[in-house]
This record gives structure tokens, C-alpha cells and sequence, in this order.
């Protein structure tokens, strides 16, 4: 695969990502200017969020971070900084998680014991006290909706041949 290939496949993948967060197609331009995403060969660490604090001190836009394992790619480790309600979430493993008939995924710290965190309309991400499921296995159906959803997104996407241009801070990983 050439780099070029290979950098239409992370945009790809990153719209899909974003399609599913926000819950419609065609608004990654938009999504992009409200979150930073930020792909890495590593997965999300409680040291490594905490260097990225000030970025969203500053934008006051969340940041997520995505890792897509060798073994396990189509199920990412997504970490998540994000200043809300006075202070900073750092998160080291969300979730992707689509209950029923909802038209966006929630992101779910693995644990179930710290709620979930929900984009609205206009993009802003909200923290939600309660997770829909308490365990991975109450989540189990949710999660594998999630993943199913965003493959078929990013398969739908390549098909018709459309083309993102990738973040600042996937670019620069």
C-alpha cells in the first residue's frame, strides 16, 4: 500500500469515526474544527493524557486519542481529555457503545463505574452520570453495534470514493 493509500484509508477511517460520534455523515469538517483527534502507535496512558492537557485547556476543544492495535484493529483504544464542568476527564479507555435505535455512539470508560460521554447536535461532548450498561458483558450487544457500525460507515465511504482530508494532530502522529 502507498503512503498516499494509506493516508485516504486513516481519513477514511477517521470520518467513519466521526460520522458515528456525531451520528450523521458529512459533517467531519465540522467535527474536526470542535475535536482534535489524534491517532498514535501507542495506546492511551494515564501519563500520556496528562502531557495533552493544556491542548484542551486551551482550545477548549476534547481531545481523543485512537489506537488501533495490530491484533484487534477494529476495535480502537480511544482515550479521551476533555475539560468539563471546572475541571479535566482524562479517561485511558473508552468504549464505543450504540444502543438501539440511536443515531450516535456514546464513549464508555471501560470500567462502567464513570458514566459516559455523549457529543450533542452541535458537537459538543457531554458528560452523562450513568452508562447504559454497568458491565462489559450488559454492553456487549451496545459495543459490538458500535464496531459493526463504524466498519460498515468507513466500508460505505470507500465504496462511493469520498475523500477527508486528515486533522492537524493525525497528521503530525
Amino acid at each position: 500500500m502507498t503512503e498516499i493509500e494509506q493516508q485516504k484509508r486513516i481519513a477514511n477511517y477517521l470520518a467513519a469515526f466521526a460520522h458515528l460520534l456525531c451520528g450523521a455523515p458529512g459533517r467531519f469538517t465540522e467535527f474536526r474544527d470542535k475535536v482534535d483527534i489524534m491517532l498514535s502507535g501507542t495506546a492511551p496512558n494515564a501519563f500520556g493524557l496528562m502531557q495533552f492537557a493544556s491542548r484542551p485547556q486551551a482550545t477548549r476543544r476534547p481531545l481523543l486519542w485512537v489506537y488501533q492495535s495490530a491484533e484487534c484493529p477494529t476495535v480502537p483504544q480511544i482515550g479521551l481529555v476533555a475539560q468539563m464542568g471546572g475541571g479535566m476527564h482524562y479517561i485511558e479507555n473508552c468504549m464505543l457503545c450504540l444502543t438501539g435505535e440511536d443515531d450516535r455512539a456514546t464513549l464508555v470508560p471501560d470500567g462502567f463505574n464513570l458514566g459516559a460521554y455523549r457529543f450533542d447536535d452541535m458537537l459538543d461532548l457531554h458528560h452523562i452520570t450513568q452508562a447504559s450498561a454497568s458491565t462489559f458483558e450488559a454492553a456487549d450487544g451496545d459495543m459490538v453495534s458500535a464496531y459493526n457500525r463504524l466498519i460498515a460507515i468507513q466500508a460505505d465511504q470507500w465504496e462511493r470514493g469520498e475523500v477527508f482530508d486528515l486533522p492537524d494532530l493525525a497528521q503530525a502522529a
